[in-house]
């Protein structure tokens, strides 16, 4: 029962054979050497890590310089929407845990809000409406980091050098490698990072834009926060660092709605507030919406995955080579000579067999 079986070495001088199992080695070696070298296969790699995000509205850029003539009136009778300086921390409302966003014009409406026999009637005043001046210099403070479960690795933008690139992906517009602080992105920014997007001026491709600009309308812009410590090295990994890349969505406007109250009405009580008329200010406010997302691949050596690849690549090699048996035994005109020696012949026979093969084509050709 316990028994081992094994087969013959012969040597086949077989051109195409030989032409085959060369060609299929030398495949198994590139392979490996791909999987090794470039696609570095003797790294664990978590490609997806988990991200935090905290964001900060920071006060307008003083040294950002946008011009705002274009769109702000300046005692022209023609013109009837004017522009107004925003405190930082009113223009970039509401603030979320992923994003932020940045109000560009406002449309105000003061409403009084009358109880009737359980019904809520409003009477609206005139609509007032204002562009935020230089909204562009708006800078927002982004503090992240990154955690892999599966690797214990762990990093943040204070640990870690960054860079914003272009809106071809390629070049940095700012570098980030302070240690003490977070990291400072204007909208103005994040614009220029953004393919297909110019200024706040262009014309908006929402559905219903009419034609207005997207100062007037929105717009959604989508920050993507990449990790990574394998590039820029051909071997091993380096040290964690971080890429902001921005897209504009586009047929997106975008708007948010906010009511303001005055706080003699809120220091009523409910049964006051709701049973007599009483003012408020409803707010529209149309903007430029950043959402920020993170993702990364990261990597640690793996002995255990380096002995993956190689037995991977010995694998091939035996493949190739059993496919090559296979040929030689069943499919070449010379197999069932080629199965006789290597299952029942021995060495002498084989001279033998060869010797009465030569034989033979001498007295065909006599």
């Amino acid at each position: 029962m316990l028994l081992y079986t094994t087969y013959k070495y012969c040597s086949i001088k077989s051109r195409s054979l030989g032409l085959f199992y060369c060609i299929g080695v030398a495949s198994v070696v590139v392979y490996t050497i791909i999987t090794l070298i470039v696609n570095k296969g003797y790294l664990r790699i978590d490609a997806s890590p988990h991200g935090s995000i905290a964001l900060i509205s920071d006060s307008l850029n003083g040294n950002l310089s946008v011009p705002y003539e274009h769109y702000c009136c300046h005692g022209n009778d023609t013109c009837d929407v004017p522009c107004y300086s925003v405190d930082g921390k009113e223009l970039a409302w509401p603030i979320e845990t992923d994003a932020v966003t940045i109000s560009t014009f406002f449309k105000e409406r003061r409403q009084t809000i009358i109880h009737d026999t359980g019904n809520i009637l409003l009477s609206n005043e005139d609509e007032v409406k204002y562009y935020a001046k230089t909204p562009e210099a708006m800078d927002i403070k982004v503090e992240h980091s990154i955690h892999s479960y599966l690797l214990g690795v762990t990093g943040t933008q204070r640990t870690m050098s960054g860079r914003l690139l272009d809106s071809t992906g390629t070049y940095p517009i700012k570098t980030f490698t302070s240690r003490d602080r977070a990291d400072r992105i204007s909208l103005h920014d994040f614009i220029r990072a953004s393919p297909n997007f110019e200024s706040l001026d262009d014309r908006s491709d929402s559905p219903n834009g009419n034609g207005r600009s997207f100062r007037r309308k929105g717009c959604l812009l989508l920050v993507t926060i990449t990790y990574d410590n394998m590039s820029g090295v051909w071997f091993g990994t380096s040290s964690l660092t971080y890429t902001y890349t921005v897209e504009r969505v586009p047929l997106t406007p975008y708007r948010v709605e906010d009511v303001t109250y005055s706080p003699d009405y809120l220091a009523q009580s409910p049964a006051i507030r709701y049973t007599t008329p009483h003012g408020r200010l409803l707010r529209k406010r149309y903007g430029v919406h950043v959402k920020f997302t993170q993702v990364g691949t990261i990597g640690v050596f793996s002995f255990g995955e380096l002995i993956h690849v190689l037995a991977m690549s010995g694998s091939l090699v035996t493949l190739i080579t059993g496919v090559g048996d296979i040929i030689a035994l069943y499919l070449l005109p010379q197999s069932p000579y080629y199965r006789h020696v290597i299952y029942g012949m021995g060495q002498g026979d084989l001279v033998d067999h060869a010797r009465e093969e030569e034989e033979e084509e001498e007295r065909k050709k006599k």
